[in-house]
Parts: structure tokens; sequence; C-alpha cells
């Protein structure tokens, strides 16, 4: 009987044993395909956070403002430049905002709406590599921006929202991702705000 009880055993310990082999070979299994994965995925979920925005002003005799997105990311981005700090039309969309000093409210600027036409063009896109940064040029000029309230010092603050963002060159973005520009499930969106910089007209 004893004998019995004993060969039972050492059979269930047997069982356990392969059991616990057995789990331990598909748990190192999964965590080093899972590592692998995580190793080959680009950091992109903070890729939003890694693009700065700054301003900084050009000159003062005839206003001028430079806007720049620098991207401290660990890869390259690409931007779609519509509604964003590098878009040519920045002011007129009213992504820059002017406080004149002693004021807590930013001066109206009259606005539009611009309906552009999809989709985007390859001219519309703007890659920025690690650690670089790009750069525009806005002219400040009337009836654009009514320079008489902007006499003296100002503060101005770039701020809106990426349409989209893709963690990769230009030449990876394919025209179908441009033809889901803003709803595309491949580009980040998110908001954006410059540090406020004060300037002097």
């Amino acid at each position: 009987m004893a004998g019995k009880e004993s060969l039972y055993s050492r059979k269930l310990l047997l069982v356990l044993l392969l059991a616990f082999a057995y789990l331990s070979f598909q748990y190192t299994t999964k965590s080093s395909i899972s590592n692998n994965v995580a190793d080959k995925m680009p950091d992109s979920g903070d890729i939003i956070s890694k693009l700065k925005v700054s301003v900084r002003q050009v000159s003062a005799s005839a206003p001028k403002l430079g806007i720049a997105v620098t991207n401290t990311h660990s890869g390259p981005v690409t931007i779609l430049s519509w509604g964003s700090p590098l878009d040519p039309l920045a002011l007129q969309l009213g992504l820059v905002a002017f406080v004149p000093a002693g004021s807590d409210s930013p001066i109206q600027i009259p606005t539009m709406q611009i309906r552009r036409k999809m989709p985007p063009g390859p001219e519309s896109l703007v890659t920025i590599g690690a650690g670089q940064s790009k750069e525009q040029e806005l002219e400040l000029r009337a009836p654009i921006v009514p320079l008489e309230k902007l006499r003296g010092r100002v503060s101005v603050v770039c701020e809106g929202e990426w349409v989209s963002v893709w963690p990769s060159k230009a030449g990876a973005v394919t025209k179908e991702l441009l033809e889901k520009a803003g709803a595309s499930e491949d580009a980040f969106r998110g908001r954006f705000k410059s540090e406020a910089v004060e300037i002097e007209i």
C-alpha cells in the first residue's frame, strides 16, 4: 500500500513539475516576444509632447516673427502644415495671439475660414529630423494685423492643434494616408502652445 502511495506521489510530483515547466516556458516566450515588439516599435506615444513650438522676434522696424517647431523625439516626424505653426496662413487662421502690455486679453485679429482641396499635396508636408527645427517667418502687416493697437511691448503666443503628425519621413506618408488626413489612425493629433514671448513694435 505504501509503495502504491509513493508511486502515486512521484507521478503527481512529476505532473506538477511538467506543468510548472510548461507555464514557465510559455511566460518566458511571451515576454520575449513582447519585449522584441516593444523594442522595434517607435516611441510614438509621446510624439505630440516632443514637438516644441517657439516664437521669436526677427525684426522690429518691419515687424516680423519667426515661429519654429523643434522635434525632440528620437526619430523623424512629418507634419501636415495645415493649421500648424508652419502654416503660411498662421496669422489669418488665428494661431498667433497678441496681448499688449498692461492688458489681459489678446487683441482681435480678423480670421478666415479656409477650405483646402483634399488630399493635401506633398508640398504641405514638413519633415523634421530628430533634434532639428523648422522655422517660418511671418511679416506683421495691416490689415492682417492691426499694428496701431500693438505699439510698444506685446506678448505673443502661438497656439492651436496639430491636424496630422506621422512618426516617419514624408516619403513614408502615402496618398492613402493623406486622403484621411485629420482622421487617419496612423497619424497623431493634439494641442500645441508656445511659451509667451515679449516683442516690441
